[in-house]
């Protein structure tokens, strides 16, 4: 298989991930060192390999790698140039490219590693970047992946929802003056996300915001500028891709990658292992 040319490319994805880059020690809610000890850690073998980690964030997985697998050789791609500028501090060997142009020679890395990648880009450029991935990838070699899991999203939506539900009830008979307020509560828990479409809900964006502000006061120690809260709540309004169980099977079913995922029936992510045949 041969390297394509890439498609158009969103200047709206360069602007979000040239934002996020400003902010993402600030408001990011993914735990790294978590997913690094009960996964990626575990499969990605002591030794000499080169491995390619698709999205650099803030450095913190090409950190954990270096840290801990220090005999390997890792390679970052990110779409935003400012993200790569982030974590140059931690690893030099890095490209600004996207993920369905991935500008390598064929069979180049024993491990391609993904952590939300396939979550966080456009739908449309999926399957392409599946492409790229088995292109570049040697025999054997190794796809690692978390990517969000629908149906730990709507198990996480049942409960919310009740307990939204249950807080509203109990207020309306036990103290009414708060019952305005639990309803809303309740109204934002039921909107949070749609079960039917597997996709975040109408008010999500809005709970987000109101989360990335809580952590940038947090971290910052102060309240966000209005330019800063208008970024944050820009940056909530993301996109995310939630896959099936199906979604995730059709995603590699026409490569040669042999996948497993993990059958936990409520976690809310998809832990990925893809072999290449």
């Amino acid at each position: 298989m041969e390297s394509r040319t890439p498609s158009a490319g969103s200047q709206h994805d360069v602007e979000y991930w040239d934002i996020a880059s400003k902010y993402w020690r600030d408001i990011a809610t993914v735990n790294p060192h978590w997913a690094w000890n009960a996964f990626y850690s575990k499969k990605i073998p002591d030794r000499e390999a080169d491995i390619l980690l698709l999205g650099v964030t803030d450095g913190s997985f090409l950190r954990l790698i270096s840290e801990f697998r220090p005999r390997a050789r890792v390679t970052g791609v990110d779409f935003s140039f400012k993200m790569i500028k982030n974590a140059q501090g931690v690893e030099k060997n890095m490209v600004c490219c996207r993920g369905d142009f991935l500008p390598f020679k064929n069979e180049s890395f024993d491990i391609v590693l993904s952590d939300y990648f396939f979550s966080v880009i456009p739908e449309g450029v999926s399957g392409q970047t599946v492409e790229e991935i088995e292109r570049v990838l040697r025999p054997k070699g190794v796809l690692l992946a978390k990517e969000l899991r629908h149906r730990g999203h709507k198990v996480l939506w049942v409960l919310l929802s009740s307990f939204a539900g249950a807080l509203f009830i109990t207020t309306v008979f036990l103290v009414p003056s708060l019952a305005v307020f639990t309803s809303i509560l309740f109204v934002l828990a039921l909107l949070t996300y749609d079960p039917q479409k597997h996709r975040m809900g109408r008010s999500t964006a809005f709970c987000k915001f109101f989360l990335h502000l809580f952590r940038f006061a947090i971290k910052k120690k102060r309240l966000p500028t209005g330019k800063e809260a208008r970024d944050l709540y820009y940056l909530s309004r993301k996109y995310l891709h939630i896959f099936t169980d199906e979604d995730m099977e059709n995603l590699f079913s026409h490569t040669s990658l042999k996948t497993e995922t993990d059958i936990t029936p409520f976690t809310w992510n998809f832990s990925v292992v893809g072999v290449k045949q």
